[in-house]
């Protein structure tokens, strides 16, 4: 239930670049969501997990927020108008797709993006143990068998490379991907329309 360190830590960051709006890209039951609503700014969640998604209704109205809503729908595929946010925020998520939808995630974020808006998001990265691990899908994506709360499922994960990192987010003009101190297999990635 509680938001992630990088989140909290980007408050000053988004208060700088005045931020109001704020898109949570795959944001399972809201807890940054939630956290963010909290702080005052307008939230949309976005998930393609309606069980999730439900979840996060019930909690933000449990705390009579009013400037949050939550949206079903795939990452590369946004229900939201061109330049319509002030920041996107994407928490483990985006690295769980082949290499063209995570391209196409990418292309949806900065449509999305008003000029100078600011996205921050977390991207696995070669330094992660559990890369090479699982069935090879394709170039540093795998088919991974995970285990959550006693439960065993099947995830892809991509592994991205500092190069590659770059290359996705060509189209940002400022670009800052750092591995997170708590989280060294993790990318950190700070980018700017």
């Amino acid at each position: 239930r509680q938001p992630v360190q990088f989140i909290v830590e980007a408050l000053p960051t988004f208060k700088l670049y005045k931020t109001e709006s704020i898109l949570d890209l795959g944001c399972g039951v809201g807890r940054n969501s939630i956290y963010l609503a909290k702080e005052n700014f307008e939230v949309i969640g976005v998930d393609i997990s309606l069980t999730a998604l439900k979840i996060a209704n019930k909690w933000s109205k449990k705390e009579k927020l009013k400037n949050i809503a939550f949206v079903q729908a795939t990452m590369t595929n946004l229900p939201l108008c061109d330049s319509s946010l002030d920041a996107a925020i994407s928490v483990s998520v985006i690295h769980h797709a082949v290499k063209k939808d995570i391209i196409k995630t990418m292309d949806e974020v900065y449509r999305v993006l008003r000029k100078n808006g600011f996205f921050l998001a977390n991207l696995t990265s070669m330094k992660d143990p559990r890369y090479g691990t699982g069935q090879k899908i394709e170039n540093s994506t795998f088919l991974i068998t995970e285990v959550f709360e006693e439960k065993r499922f099947e995830e892809i994960h991509h592994f991205f490379t500092r190069q590659e990192v770059s290359k996705m987010f060509k189209h940002f003009s400022q670009v800052k991907a750092e591995l997170l101190e708590d989280k060294p297999h993790y990318w950190k990635i700070a980018a700017t329309k």
